[in-house]
């Protein structure tokens, strides 16, 4: 007999298999925001009018919080104006009109040399592998992503987490996973980047990681039956730790899920992250970008894009950093029929669009487009106690009275009963047959408890 290892959660159909990403052309008009991930906004450092060549800087800031906005096209500066960025808030944002010609922009300050040998980066200084991660302006490939050189943390300066009895506790880190499962499918980024996985990138990126964040213990998290020859022998070469799961079992892929089903370690909750047990979850996509910043001495300015659903051709894309999501729908063939909802993530966790000429950003990873016929409309019909959202919340909460003290807008009843410990997963909903919108009521919650507390 087998023991189960997840009792929770849903089981999610199994959607198109990716192949490696094809490269998506460059649109005409490309739509930088100077804000690309969780942190501080850049200050913009051209003008409307001026010539600007790849590479360049358009955007940067003082803070620490902040990774620099480069051009991922030569062209002209058309406008900086206020756009809708993934998450639907507007940000400045600047145009260019894309020349064709990809004329890359002199290089200012110091020429870094290219990094191409393992061994020298396994050897190099966890400081200049971070000086160059950050003029990179790399950031960690998820929703709401951090600047890569903030996510990552120095084995000098390891975090510390307040633990119940308000002691400090300071663990460095010991163990560095590389996640080539996706949070949402069918949006699967990391298995089309798996599909045409660079070794060499690879290598060097996960070294390049490993050294940075101290750690001793390298795990590759695969998807179940996709570990090739060539992996498995890179791997048992650098003394990796191969481990494979099914990426249907939803939502065991998320990172706090997915240390306690590899390491046997419990994140904190609500506020804890992997590192506050000593480890560093990575996406494969960010360690193949690392890597392909030290082979190449150059910026990143592409990203890994994936589009799903009911598309014609669902597939993933090479798409330079700024193309409309619009360019990368019309790439997969369109819409089938009528699209109901543009969603920016996948279809459980991610954020309905109301504009398609969102750009694709450094934190984006994929968009799911649902057919009208699809969508599923909610109504305010009450609960009917039925339990199915107890039994598979993955974190052990009730949903249905967090969302009813949220619905009648008793928030701070429903802060004290864990409200925060929620990961908006999205399960409730998806088993809810009275199709209450729980994420809803939970993010909704959330806010209000937060708005109120900063006033006081």
């Amino acid at each position: 007999m087998s023991i189960a290892t997840w009792f929770k959660g849903v089981r999610l159909p199994r959607g198109a298999a990716f192949g490696p990403p094809t490269p998506l052309p460059p649109p005409q008009r490309i739509y930088l925001p100077l804000r690309q991930h969780r942190g501080a906004v850049c200050q913009a450092k051209v003008e409307p009018g001026q010539q600007v060549g790849m590479g360049q800087v358009l955007g940067s800031s003082d803070e620490f919080d902040s990774a620099a906005v480069l051009s991922p096209v030569s062209g002209t500066v058309e406008a900086i104006r206020n756009c809708a960025d993934p998450a639907g808030q507007p940000v400045p944002t600047i145009v260019i009109a894309n020349d064709g010609q990809d004329i890359w922009a002199s290089p200012e300050g110091e020429v870094r040399p290219p990094l191409s040998d393992p061994a020298e980066v396994a050897k190099a200084r966890p400081t200049r592998l971070l000086r160059r991660i950050r003029e990179a302006g790399l950031v960690r490939a998820a929703s709401q992503g951090l600047p890569l050189h903030v996510d990552l943390s120095p084995p000098m300066a390891p975090r510390s987490y307040l633990f119940m009895t308000g002691i400090p506790v300071v663990r460095p880190t010991d163990t560095l996973v590389i996640r080539a499962l996706d949070h949402d499918p069918p949006v699967c980024p990391n298995q089309a980047a798996l599909a045409g996985l660079n070794l060499t990138e690879l290598d060097l990126g996960v070294t390049a990681l490993k050294r940075i964040s101290g750690a001793a213990r390298v795990i590759l998290a695969l998807p179940a039956g996709a570990v090739s020859g060539e992996l498995t022998a890179l791997a048992r070469l650098r003394e990796w730790e191969i481990r494979t799961q099914s990426q249907t079992h939803f939502p065991y892929c998320l990172d706090n899920l997915l240390v306690l089903g590899i390491t046997g370690r419990e994140v904190p909750t609500p506020y804890g992250e992997p590192r506050d047990v000593g480890v560093v979850v990575e996406p494969l996509v960010t360690a193949l970008e690392v890597g392909r910043v030290l082979i190449s001495a150059k910026p990143n300015l592409e990203r890994v894009f994936a589009v799903a659903g009911d598309v014609a051709k669902p597939q993933a894309f090479v798409a330079r950093l700024g193309t409309p999501i619009a360019e990368a729908i019309k790439a997969a063939g369109g819409a089938v029929g009528e699209a109901g909802k543009i969603i920016v993530g996948g279809p459980m966790m991610g954020f309905a669009h109301f504009d398609a000429q969102t750009p694709i950003t450094k934190e984006t990873e994929g968009v799911f487009v649902q057919a009208a016929e699809h969508v599923r409309r909610y109504d305010d019909h009450p609960c009917i106690h039925c339990g199915r959202c107890v039994a598979c919340c993955p974190v052990n909460l009730v949903p249905a009275e967090l969302s009813k003290l949220c619905e009648f807008q008793r928030f701070e009843e429903a802060a004290e009963a864990d409200l925060f410990h929620c990961i908006e997963c999205g399960v409730c909903a998806y088993v809810c047959p009275a199709r209450r919108p729980m994420v809803h009521y939970f993010r909704h919650g959330k806010s209000e408890v937060l708005a109120r507390r900063m006033e006081q």
